[in-house]
């Protein structure tokens, strides 16, 4: 009987341990599983930087593709810029507000001021637009003439500046120096002054205003290299491939034993024409 109760304790025991070992082995593995987890969640909620140092040198390895966009970028629009802006004219007639006698208008009207608006009003009535239809021998309406037209005075002055814009140089100097002449007449019939004084004449303007050809192309540029920059660095960003040993232990949570640069010498076809030209 002792025998008997002596042989099956140390079984009993055995079977105790054997028991204790799995329940601490699967407690530790559970704790081991639990840490992989939260380091995994703590990875997935930790906020993303972006690696400015990085992105530059990404940026620099895609330069051809962004010199590439800058190209097309100018090509585009400088075609679009040749084949469908049209160039714009404009040309000044000037006319000075103080009379002949020098002294009538600016008895009444402190220095020019209140006679500057109303000569300004002077070109935009109808009498005036169709006295500038009968010297050119058009017959433009008179909202149309009247776009074709801007009326200013400069600060401090008494002169206004008549500018005529039209696709047609020599049209918009005759347009300047009609209204010039018009309202001239105008202002001799209908107002009771002193004829204003001209000032300067238009003359034909020899380039355009406006936007130009090369504009666009600096603008298409612009376009491009921002249009391929943008692609480029969100690219970046959604690449998600572990791209260095702390990614691979943020991310999997497994140790880099050793990192091997690569050699372009031994990959791929070179290598095996290197080694065809050696034998």
């Amino acid at each position: 009987m002792n025998n008997n109760q002596n042989g099956s304790e140390p079984k009993q025991e055995k079977e105790q341990r054997t028991s204790e070992a799995e329940l601490f082995a699967e407690i530790l593995s559970r704790m081991d599983a639990k840490q992989e987890e939260a380091a995994q969640t703590e990875a997935e909620k930790a906020p993303k930087t972006i690696d400015l140092v990085e992105l530059f040198y990404y940026m620099l390895s895609k330069l051809h593709f962004i010199l590439l966009g800058m190209i097309i970028g100018a090509v585009v629009l400088g075609m679009y810029a040749s084949y469908r802006v049209v160039p714009i004219y404009t040309a000044t007639s000037k006319l000075y507000i103080l009379g002949n006698t020098g002294t009538g208008i600016m008895a009444n009207l402190q220095i020019g001021t209140a006679l500057t608006m109303d000569y300004q009003e002077v070109f935009k009535t109808w009498e005036v637009h169709q006295m500038v239809n009968e010297e050119l021998g058009t017959n433009y309406n008179y909202s149309a003439l009247q776009s074709m037209i801007t009326v200013s005075n400069p600060e401090d002055t008494h002169v206004l500046y008549i500018t005529a814009r039209s696709t047609d140089a020599q049209f918009a100097a005759s347009v300047a120096n009609a209204y010039a002449t018009a309202a001239k007449k105008f202002i001799v019939e209908t107002m009771n002054s002193d004829e204003p004084s001209t000032f300067s004449i238009a003359l034909v303007p020899g380039t355009s205003t406006g936007t130009s050809i090369t504009s666009y192309v600096i603008r298409g540029m612009l376009m491009g290299t921002a249009l391929v920059v943008g692609v480029l660095v969100l690219i970046f960003l959604l690449d998600c491939r572990p791209k260095s040993p702390d990614d691979i232990m943020r991310y999997a949570n497994i140790p880099t034993l050793a990192v091997i640069p690569s050699n372009p010498l031994l990959s791929g076809s070179s290598g095996r024409k290197r080694r065809g030209s050696k034998s």
